[in-house]
């Protein structure tokens, strides 16, 4: 009895999910760095077939692909020099109950760039790096087709190679599932 149970509470905690989007997205996401660091990245994510439940919620995964152009005032230098940055991070989203449009999400993966990314204040030692982030996102649309995301972004290669300066963006994001 306390077996069937069980068994139904999980099943109806199962159905709230049913209408979640797990499905590919492209999005435009812009993003600002301290000492006039900009960026701008088109990416796609792509779903992994992967979900459990943690407290009643869900969590999914994704794989986030992106390429991204990067640039920043540079002291002694001519301006302002772009950089393409290429990007691959495993992502776990945490789902509010069904019918709530709030999402949570946190991922890490590897980026390379075409060349070392420099500030005023700072130069990058590799062409490899980490980037980690936490993003704050809100669905919206008749069957929510369209996701908003706040993210923070962090980007460092994890002492790898001396300096590690890191650098820190805030973007924001806007995706389309498809």
């Amino acid at each position: 009895m306390g077996a069937c149970a069980l068994f139904g509470a999980s099943a109806a905690a199962h159905a709230q999910f049913a209408d979640m989007r797990q499905s590919p997205t492209l999005y435009l996401q812009g993003g600002l760095a301290e000492n006039s660091g900009r960026s701008v990245t088109v990416g796609s994510t792509i779903p992994m077939q992967w979900r459990t439940y943690w407290w009643g919620n869900a969590v999914t995964a994704h794989w986030d692909l992106s390429l991204g152009i990067w640039n920043a005032e540079r002291d002694n230098q001519d301006g302002r020099r772009n950089i393409a940055v290429l990007g691959l991070k495993p992502v776990l989203r945490f789902h509010s109950k069904s019918q709530y449009p709030w999402f949570v999400e946190a991922g890490i993966g590897g980026f390379i760039s075409n060349h070392l990314y420099e500030n005023r204040d700072k130069r990058f030692s590799t062409a490899f790096n980490f980037g980690s982030h936490l993003g704050l996102g809100y669905f919206t649309g008749m069957k929510r087709e369209n996701e908003w995301m706040l993210r923070i972004e962090h980007f460092s290669n994890a002492s790898i190679k001396r300096p590690n300066p890191g650098e820190n963006f805030i973007q924001l994001r806007y995706a389309r599932h498809f």
